[in-house]
């Protein structure tokens, strides 16, 4: 029962921060072309950021909901993806597409299936910024 609620819960709480996300995912007509770039770029570290959370915080559940070393995964992939968006603000997006790949061949699917909504969040966003 304690699991139905979690998941309930989770799920709840992906569609809130989809929905909260995605209104923002259009940036204000007053930036320039390097302001809304580099305003669509915070937005999907935001995203990257839930995702790392999600994982963290699934792996501190009674039982795992991920283990520790999928957990550290995905912290590794946060790190090193937002470091690409910071050092490429205008070419990140095949680097984190591709890296976001990776990750799912290297997470067991049960495990990759309890991030799977986080990690559609960060593709939305990713489909929506500039270059």
């Amino acid at each position: 029962m304690r699991t139905a609620d979690h998941r309930r819960r989770s799920l709840i709480a992906s569609v809130v921060i989809a929905v909260a996300l995605g209104a923002c995912a259009k940036a204000p007509p007053t930036l320039t072309p390097v302001g809304a770039a580099a305003y669509h770029a915070t937005q999907v570290v935001k995203a990257l950021d839930v995702l790392r959370d999600a994982a963290i915080d699934a792996e501190a559940q009674t039982p795992k909901l991920i283990s520790t070393d999928n957990t550290r995964k995905v912290i590794n992939f946060h790190e090193a993806a937002v470091k690409a968006i910071q050092a490429s603000p205008g070419g990140w997006k095949p680097t984190v597409l591709a890296a976001l790949d990776q990750l799912q061949h290297d997470i067991l699917p049960a495990e990759w299936n309890r991030i799977l909504p986080y990690v559609s969040l960060v593709k939305s966003l990713i489909e929506v910024s500039t270059p």
